[in-house]
């Protein structure tokens, strides 16, 4: 149990990479919303602005467990009110708590795709309140009220293995190997135990006494005549080796003359571009 909870915490902290299964608006349970934006870290509404009357919140939401066995998002985009979704998209245009219309000039459609016909689906949504492009590693949807929808794609069979919240198995099966016949190592038989703890009062030697005399210790290594080192006789390949602070660090002025390697700024999208790693191999083994 203890372990189970360990992982639950690794895995929650490790980038979710599985396809997205299921989006809504405002959905009840089993749905996370996009509530902040993600170049401005600002509030995520998608409702329409109106100085006539105040409408409820509109976030999309959503799952990578809920929908339909065995389908993903593969594709989402941003359409107006007037226009037909194309063959094989879905629309998404009322809320899931009140069955309200969602929005009356846009409309969002998405494509669901059984995951064992295609390669890559939709692993992530963000909306950005400033940027007007898609970021690097997404791609874009459409603005909707002011705001960028944008979605990320992934390898939707790296992520099979975790796309029903389940754990890869800990360790590969134990080979069934021969006992071994030295009476010295006795067999620890079936036990799944990588070692055992023994209790209190265990006998720590046979009744019987030792089987064979304890090995003798060996004989301490003989000085070097030539050595230099105080911690003893032993020899650690570090002898002769100088421990001393750089020329260049000593006095002020060779330190003006010191170059030091310029480092150049990055923004967060940089970053992300250039240290991303997706923790495939982490979460399989």
């Amino acid at each position: 149990m203890l372990k189970s909870s360990v992982q639950h915490k690794i895995l929650n902290s490790l980038p979710d990479d599985r396809p997205i299964t299921a989006i809504q608006i405002n959905a009840l349970k089993d749905f996370f919303p996009i509530s902040r934006t993600y170049d401005q870290d600002s509030d995520a509404d998608l409702r329409e602005s109106s100085i006539f009357k105040s409408s409820s919140a509109r976030y999309l939401c959503l799952s990578k467990t809920e929908g339909l066995p065995n389908f993903v998002v593969q594709e989402i985009l941003v359409l107006t009110d007037k226009a037909n979704p194309p063959k094989g998209f879905s629309l998404l245009n009322r809320t899931a708590d009140s069955e309200q219309k969602a929005w009356k000039k846009k409309q969002i459609c998405y494509r669901l795709v059984n995951k064992k016909q295609i390669r890559i689906a939709i692993t992530d949504i963000i909306i950005c309140s400033r940027l007007r492009k898609a970021p690097a590693g997404f791609s874009f949807a459409g603005e909707l009220n002011g705001v960028t929808i944008c979605y990320k794609m992934g390898n939707v069979q790296d992520s099979q293995s975790n796309s029903d919240g389940q754990f890869p198995p800990e360790r590969p099966p134990k080979t069934v190997s021969t006992p071994p016949s030295n009476p010295m190592y006795p067999s620890l038989g079936e036990s799944d135990h990588d070692y055992e703890i023994l209790r209190p009062g265990y006998p720590s030697v046979s009744p019987s006494g030792p089987t064979r005399p304890a090995p003798k210790p060996p004989a301490p290594p003989v000085p070097h005549q030539n050595s230099t080192h105080t911690l003893g006789t032993f020899h650690n390949g570090l002898e002769g080796v100088p421990f001393i602070v750089n020329p260049k660090c000593l006095t002020s002025s060779s330190a003006d003359k010191f170059q030091f390697p310029r480092i150049k700024a990055k923004t967060m999208q940089q970053i992300l571009k250039d240290y991303d790693y997706p923790f495939t191999v982490e979460r399989q083994t």
